[in-house]
């Protein structure tokens, strides 16, 4: 027994010595490594991070050490760490193993190697302070429980498409990873707060980036104002993006949306109905479609933050109202083809200073009423 035990010590001493002493050398964190890492020669031949006994509170893990390449972070490794708050992954990292960083409740923020394939089971299991997280387009698989009880993250990078996102092995419980992800440009990923369908054709999800994605094809619906499918998160969108292939928006459709800020139209929208964009006070950016031909009663009507507006060509008429209660706006361009201006469709646009009337024919009652910068 004394011989096995000693056989298993000297076994244990070659495998710590191969990695040689905590002082890590070349690779580009040779300067700034933290102290304190533990590491041991793993299965491959190459150094792993085994253990932590260092003060800092930000750990960098370096590229190499004692000239082994640093390939992976050990079985539980940082577990139970509750002082740790940033993480920064060598290059070479591409395996951190199970329960690796479970219960290090205060770490915040994590910076993952370009070259990570797999994350093992509960890895950041319990990660109370992680709000964010960013994968690379290495990773392979995601174990079990990886992210769970992490109820902070909001946001998911991706560096990959949706394409590449679906190889990627990720088991159950990992809710932040969910695969019905909102896949922006750029192969950015957003957990979703919430989706679902306008009708049989047209699809809406809602991402933590505050992102309102609507696709599909045809008529977005005329909605009451209780009947709006986004109306319990009009005070978190602060974007709309609407795809390719909607052609109106309903009546009301965004109605309330008080904290949206921006407005993507596709180019195959032709109308924008009575109401759409009522009330949206905070709406300062939009750009209007060249094939958009009416502009519905009250579309804009209180959107006190709109600047400019250039209605484009092809519109032949913009209902009473329209942009009524729009304080800010001051710059009116309006085509050659409107040459009617219903009733009260500038009222109380406090700031406008130019709009070309050349071509109009008539204007209805009170339509500028309130434009007391008009010169």
């Amino acid at each position: 027994m004394k011989k096995l035990l000693l056989g298993l010590l000297l076994t244990v001493i070659l495998i710590l010595s191969a990695c040689g002493g905590k002082t890590p050398s070349g690779g580009h964190h040779a300067e700034n490594y933290t102290s304190g890492l533990v590491y041991a020669e793993n299965e491959l031949g190459d150094c792993a991070v085994t253990g932590y006994e260092g003060a800092d509170t930000d750990v960098i893990i370096p590229d190499t050490y004692d000239g082994m390449r640093v390939t992976s972070i050990a079985n539980s490794a940082f577990a139970g760490n509750t002082d740790i708050t940033s993480l920064t992954l060598g290059a070479n990292v591409t395996v951190i193993e199970a329960a690796a960083f479970v219960g290090c409740e205060k770490l915040a923020d994590v910076n993952l190697s370009g070259s990570l394939e797999m994350i093992g089971n509960a890895a950041f299991f319990g990660c109370e302070s992680l709000k964010s997280i960013s994968l690379p387009i290495t990773l392979k698989q995601v174990g079990i429980d990886a992210f769970a009880s992490c109820p902070l993250i909001e946001r998911v990078n991706y560096d990959g498409n949706a394409a590449m996102w679906s190889k990627v092995s990720v088991a159950p419980n990992n809710l932040a990873l969910d695969t019905s992800l909102v896949l922006a440009d750029g192969g950015v990923s957003v957990r979703i707060i919430d989706s679902g369908e306008c009708n049989a054709n047209i699809s809406w999800r809602l991402g933590y980036d505050k992102i309102l994605y609507i696709s599909g094809n045809g008529h977005i619906p005329d909605y009451n104002f209780d009947e709006i499918p986004w109306g319990a998160h009009c005070d978190l969108i602060s974007k709309i993006v609407v795809g390719e292939g909607i052609d109106i928006i309903g009546k009301n459709a965004f109605l309330g949306c008080y904290k949206l800020e921006s407005v993507e139209l596709s180019s195959t929208i032709r109308l924008i109905d009575n109401g759409a964009f009522y009330g949206c006070r905070s709406l300062s950016r939009i750009t209007l479609p060249e094939r958009l031909r009416r502009i519905g009663e009250s579309a804009f009507f209180g959107c006190k933050s709109l600047v400019s507006v250039s209605i484009p060509e092809s519109v032949t008429a913009i209902g009473s109202g329209a942009f009524m209660e729009c304080a800010a706006l001051e710059d009116v361009k309006l085509p050659k083809t409107v040459t009617e201006i219903e009733r009260w469709c500038f009222a109380n646009c406090q700031s406008l200073k130019t709009i070309d009337l050349s071509n109009i024919k008539s204007i209805g009652a009170n339509a500028f009423f309130g434009c007391e910068a008009l010169g």
